[in-house]
C-alpha cells in the first residue's frame, strides 16, 4: 500500500484544529505522517496539536499560504501528499477516495468536494452561495482547478513544475498550480465522493474581506506586481469591476429567492471599493516617498 503524508497549514487555528485532527485520525486509508505548518500563529494552535502524533513545523512569522504549502512539500518523506485546511473536516473515506484517482500515473493530483456546516446566518449563506468550493456531484476529469482546501498531489509532479508560486499569499495558489500542471501535460481529477465539511463562521465584514482578497489575487500579475504603477493599475481595474460582479450576484440571489443576501450584494461594491481606495492612497504615498 502506498504511503501518504498529510499536512495542514495553520494560522491562528485554535478554534478548529482539534476537530480537524480528530477527523483526520479516523481516516480509513492509513496516513504515514501528519505535518502541521504553524504559519506564525499567535494563539494556542501549537499547544493543541502537541497532544496528537504530528510533526509541528513553525514559521517565526506569517509567510502566507503558498509558502506554508511549499514548506510541507519540502519536509514530507512520501511522494503522495494530501492537504487539508485547518477548518475542514474530512469524512472517513476522504483520503481513500482521493487515492483511487491517482492509480493512473498521468494523474498528478485529485481533489474533493466541500460542503458548508453553517449556511443560515447571512454571512455564511452568502459564502456558501458565492464562494463555493465544489465542481458538482459527478467525477470531473481535468476540472478548471483543484481547490487547495482538500487535495492530494504527487510530490514528484510538483517538483517538476516548481511547487506553489509564493507570490500568492492567501488565495489563488491552487488555481495557478493547477494551470501549470496542465501546461506540463499532466492531469487532475475531481472526485465528489471525497468529502469535507467546512466549519468556518463568518461575519459580514470577514466574508466580504475574504471575497476581496480572492478577487485581488485573481487580478494579480506576479511579473509586475512589485512595481507601484502596476499595483495602482490593478486596483483601478478592480474598482471598475465591482459593480459588474455585484450585479451578477444580485440577479442570482433575486432569481433564487435569496432576498436576505441582496444587501450584501450591494454592500460588496462599497466595502471593497473603500478598501481599495485606502490601498490606492497608500500606493500613492509610497510612490511619492520613492519606496
Amino acid at each position: 500500500m502506498p504511503k501518504v503524508s498529510l499536512y495542514i497549514p495553520c494560522f491562528n487555528a485554535e478554534k478548529t484544529i482539534q476537530e480537524c485532527l480528530e477527523n483526520v485520525m479516523r481516516q480509513t486509508f492509513p496516513i504515514d505522517e501528519i505535518l502541521i505548518i504553524d504559519d506564525g500563529c499567535q494563539d494556542k494552535t501549537a499547544d493543541i496539536v502537541s497532544h496528537y502524533p504530528v510533526k509541528l513545523i513553525r514559521h517565526p512569522k506569517n509567510k502566507g499560504l503558498a509558502v506554508s504549502r511549499n514548506t510541507a512539500f519540502r519536509q514530507v518523506r512520501n511522494d503522495f501528499v494530501a492537504a487539508l485546511d485547518a477548518d475542514c473536516l474530512p469524512h472517513s473515506d476522504w483520503l481513500k477516495e482521493l487515492m483511487l484517482c491517482l492509480e493512473d500515473e498521468t494523474v498528478a493530483g485529485s481533489g474533493g468536494t466541500l460542503t458548508e456546516r453553517y449556511s443560515v446566518d447571512v454571512a455564511d449563506k452568502w459564502r456558501a452561495m458565492h464562494m463555493s468550493q465544489t465542481w458538482g456531484r459527478e467525477i470531473v476529469n481535468n476540472p478548471p482547478f483543484l481547490y487547495g482546501s482538500n487535495s492530494l498531489f504527487r510530490k514528484k509532479a510538483l517538483e517538476k513544475i516548481g511547487f506553489y508560486n509564493e507570490k500568492y499569499r492567501s488565495n489563488r495558489e491552487d488555481v495557478d498550480l493547477s494551470s501549470r500542471i496542465y501546461d506540463y501535460g499532466l492531469n487532475l481529477v475531481y472526485n465528489p465522493k471525497a468529502r469535507v465539511e467546512h466549519i468556518r463562521k463568518d461575519t459580514v465584514k470577514s466574508v466580504l474581506s475574504a471575497y476581496r482578497s480572492w478577487f485581488y489575487y485573481t487580478h494579480m500579475n506576479t511579473k509586475y506586481m512589485d512595481r507601484v504603477s502596476r499595483r495602482f493599475a490593478v486596483n483601478l481595474g478592480r474598482l471598475a469591476e465591482y459593480p459588474e460582479i455585484s450585479e451578477v450576484f444580485l440577479r442570482e440571489d433575486a432569481r433564487e429567492g435569496n432576498q436576505d443576501l441582496l444587501f450584501l450584494d450591494l454592500l460588496l461594491v462599497f466595502y471593497c471599493t473603500w478598501l481599495d481606495l485606502k490601498q490606492l492612497f497608500r500606493i500613492l504615498l509610497l510612490s511619492e516617498a520613492g519606496i
